[in-house]
């Protein structure tokens, strides 16, 4: 069933049973971060926020820099600062909750493992990239009777409780189709799914699960019955080779187009310099040093600065 803790605001999925109401207690929570990356900082900043209620005491991240930038923040000691999940679960529990926010296809091993050792899972979404992957997540959760937040946080805006409300009163009659836009963005779609962590169906999913999942997740909640039948078609139609302009550069940096460019990095990430929401994201996805040296570095020699006709992106660009 559905509830919402009372003490840090997630709403869950509770194991059937096992919990009768809202868990409360006189202390701050505490969490176990698993990667620093977006998801990471936004997912912690809940503790910054709110110290009284929720304290982030160990993380977890390969990337040294970027996890110790953010440990510091969040005041975690150095001993309980690891290169590796695995190095985190081998301790003794650490943590009353622990978040995952490793890349897509890292989800189920580090949240299969600390479930089995207690910790209540807050889980970025997808659960996995596959079914085999889903079920093996929930069978592990299931089975320790810890709880299972998914970061679908489209459920939980206040504009989605009054659709709900007013589709569940019957207010505009019978539901009998919903037509849905998912308006990535031009920029977005290029800086996530072109040159990004998610442009790759083999090393995170296809764009339809790593992006549209919150959407089909918000549907199915919505209309209150789960589909009988799923179709879908789609393709990779714009960004490769075909469509790329005379004279392009497979680096923006060295570009005779980029100036009339609409996907220009350097017009992209350089006009993020200085704005703060916009340096939070997306630019710190692209590099750690927020100056414009460091981001021409980031430019020269990472995926970022690559020309979007010339990326090694697989998952379509548009698909229904």
């Amino acid at each position: 069933m559905h509830q919402t803790c009372q003490n840090c605001g997630w709403s869950a999925v509770w194991p059937s049973g096992r919990i009768g109401g809202p868990v409360t207690t006189a202390r701050p929570i505490t969490l176990a971060l698993l990667g620093t990356g977006s998801r990471g900082h936004t997912f912690s900043s809940f503790a910054q926020r709110y110290p009284d209620r929720a304290r982030v005491v160990a993380v977890a991240d390969p990337r040294v820099d970027r996890r110790d930038a953010l440990a510091d923040q969040l005041g975690v000691a150095a001993d309980k600062r690891f290169d590796d999940w695995r190095d985190l679960a081998a301790q003794a529990r650490l943590a009353d909750a622990v978040i995952v926010t490793t890349p897509d296809r890292e989800h189920v091993g580090p949240a299969c493992r600390f479930a089995e050792l207690g910790y209540h899972v807050l889980l970025e979404k997808p659960i996995a990239p596959t079914r085999a992957g889903c079920n093996e997540v929930i069978d592990a959760v299931e089975k320790a009777g810890v709880i299972l937040a998914v970061c679908h946080v489209m459920r939980y805006t206040a504009y989605t409780d009054r659709v709900k409300t007013i589709l569940a009163a019957g207010r505009l009659g019978q539901l009998v189709g919903v037509e849905h836009l998912e308006p990535v963005g031009w920029w977005h779609f290029a800086h996530s799914f072109v040159r990004g962590n998610w442009r790759s169906s083999d090393q995170a999913g296809p764009s339809i699960l790593t992006k549209c999942c919150h959407d089909l997740d918000w549907l199915r909640y919505i209309v209150g019955r789960p589909a009988l039948r799923v179709s879908s078609r789609g393709g990779l139609h714009h960004f490769n080779a075909d469509s790329r302009p005379a004279g392009a550069a497979d680096r923006c940096l060295d570009c005779a187009v980029e100036p009339d460019c609409p996907y220009s990095a350097p017009r992209l990430y350089l006009g993020c310099l200085g704005d703060p929401e916009r340096e939070r994201w997306p630019l710190s996805v692209v590099t750690t040093d927020l100056t414009e040296q460091g981001v021409r570095r980031a430019l020269r020699d990472g995926q970022y600065g690559r020309c979007v006709y010339a990326c090694d992106n697989d998952v379509a660009d548009h698909q229904v």
